[in-house]
């Protein structure tokens, strides 16, 4: 079976320093320019490179405030892989689809294929964002606009097959960020069974660990055979 790689992009302008932090913070409340020269989306921009030359396709998911600057969409940086709403207004049908639509038309011309939905589940980010994490209620809702929801953000990934089957839908995801990254567990199940590796480009490039993990994982998928697809 694969990997399946997804990619939240949360921070516009990373988080490697205090500065970076902070700009970013203020971008997702409230407003900043997206300015590549000052670092917009750099953080993306090398993780996106570095899956090139490993030739590996994603989902990457943006939220309003980390959308990707217009000749991306041009370049073909963005080509290999399939773009989504990283969704924040999820208080009710109609603020989502407000923003779903928003999103898509920075796209012009790109489909959007899927949505995913920011956050934790307790804590908010952003000045619009809604923090409860409502899976089945976004299962409706992408049905009805005819927009998959393919991934949740529960860490268990025992079940994840079985739903997938049921409802085209993998509840859990194989956090490459967190600290206790089993890369050979994760393996091991991917030659079962697709396998969902979630990833955060800012933490690619301020976390040492989550850089070594991500390649760590990438070199053994090489020499078990293991494949990397997007559905």
């Amino acid at each position: 079976m694969s990997l399946i790689l997804r990619i939240d992009v949360d921070k516009s302008y990373g988080r490697a320093t205090f500065m970076q932090k902070v700009v970013s913070k203020i971008s997702e409340c409230y407003w900043f320019p997206a300015i590549t020269s000052l670092g917009y989306l750099h953080d993306l921009k090398k993780f996106l490179l570095f899956l090139s030359e490993e030739k590996i396709s994603a989902h990457i998911y943006f939220r309003k405030s980390t959308l990707p600057p217009r000749e991306w969409l041009n370049n073909g940086l963005l080509k290999p892989h399939k773009l989504g709403l990283h969704a924040e207004d999820t208080r009710s049908f109609e603020t989502f689809k407000k923003e779903l639509e928003e999103v898509q038309s920075h796209f012009d011309t790109w489909k959007l294929s899927s949505f995913t939905k920011h956050g934790s589940g307790k804590w908010k980010s952003g000045r619009s964002h809604y923090p409860p994490y409502e899976p089945y209620k976004y299962l409706r809702w992408g049905k009805a606009l005819g927009i998959s929801f393919l991934f949740g953000n529960h860490e268990d990934i025992s079940e994840s097959h079985k739903l997938y089957g049921r409802y085209k839908f993998y509840p859990g995801a194989f956090w490459i960020d967190r600290p206790a990254t089993d890369i050979k567990r994760v393996i091991d199940i991917a030659g079962k069974t697709n396998l969902v590796v979630l990833i955060h480009p800012a933490d690619f490039l301020a976390v040492k660990q989550v850089e070594e993990g991500m390649r760590q994982l990438v070199t053994a998928a090489r020499q078990q055979n293991v494949s990397w697809t997007t559905l």
